[in-house]
């Protein structure tokens, strides 16, 4: 399963003329707020599972890793709150990374 997954979501880009392969998990991880977490909800929880693993390799989030760890098995619907949460943080970091220094200079300049 893992590999239509992988093939299904992937898509040609090019970087510098030089064409590239964008992964589904990076895809995810940049889609729009808009829809999103009816589209989490709508995706399989071991697609979500693979998503967190892959977004944070240190994480819980396997059954494997929480029967090893002696956690809980992640539910479907904490799946996809962890992954609106980590992806709506992503966009938050990107927003404020996007803030123009000067006009936050002109904010703070007494």
């Amino acid at each position: 399963m893992k590999g239509t997954i992988e093939n299904r979501f992937k898509t040609s880009r090019t970087l510098g003329g030089i064409p590239m392969r964008s992964d589904w998990r990076e895809q995810l991880k940049n889609s729009e707020l808009t829809g999103l977490m009816q589209r989490l909800e709508s995706m399989p929880r071991e697609t979500l599972v693979e998503w967190l693993q892959w977004h944070k390799p240190k994480g819980n989030y396997t059954d494997r890793k929480c029967l090893d760890n002696g956690a809980p098995l992640l539910s479907k619907a904490k799946a996809v709150k962890y992954t609106y949460k980590e992806i709506l943080y992503i966009h938050l970091r990107k927003q404020h990374n996007d803030f123009p220094a000067a006009t936050g200079q002109l904010l703070f300049k007494n």
